[in-house]
């Protein structure tokens, strides 16, 4: 089997396998950036099927700049617009389609479900999507009072506070008083 051959499986039997076995490689597609898998994977089948057919169409008689050249060309092109595609769907997408992450919900409020001893947990609602996420805080905090997302952690544990957010308390001081 020459190299091309394997190319053309490795691409297209991922790319295969990625798009049957939705969830399988999802640790994969941000290994580089967003949507890495499906370009990579399109530019190698590219790059292998084009391979063959231009050393089944030339045999021998081609250099290997041409040779290895045609298809890489083939491939970065199909890389690239798979990756154009890729940005285009992404986009498109309705926004409460994409989870949610904790890092956005700082500066949010939550709802406090359950606290003992500095941690919890606490219920956060953001683009029509409902998360019960741990947190901890310094602030006495009990259940059912509303807290403010001061940071997120690694751990995706919500650091939360009764602070008021900079904008509410600047309309409190800002607001005529009687």
């Amino acid at each position: 089997m020459s190299p091309f051959m394997w190319c053309a499986l490795i691409g297209c039997g991922a790319l295969a396998l990625s798009l049957l076995l939705d969830g399988l490689f999802d640790g994969l597609d941000d290994l580089l950036f967003d949507g890495s898998l499906p370009v990579l994977a399109c530019a190698l089948g590219v790059f292998g099927a084009v391979g063959m057919g231009v050393q089944a169409l030339a045999g021998e008689r081609l250099s290997t700049q041409v040779l290895i050249g045609v298809p890489l060309g083939f491939a970065v092109a199909a890389g690239a617009g798979t990756r154009a595609v890729w940005v285009r769907l992404r986009r498109s997408m309705p926004r409460n389609a994409i989870p949610l992450t904790v890092g956005e919900l700082v500066g949010s409020e939550v709802r406090v479900l359950w606290w003992k001893d500095g941690r919890g947990e606490v219920i956060a609602t953001s683009r029509g999507h409902q998360a019960t996420l741990p947190a901890r805080s310094d602030d006495a905090l009990r259940a059912g009072a509303i807290a403010w997302v001061v940071d997120a952690t690694a751990d995706d544990t919500l650091v939360v506070g009764r602070v008021d957010p900079p904008d509410r308390a600047a309309d409190r001081h800002s607001a005529p008083t009687e």
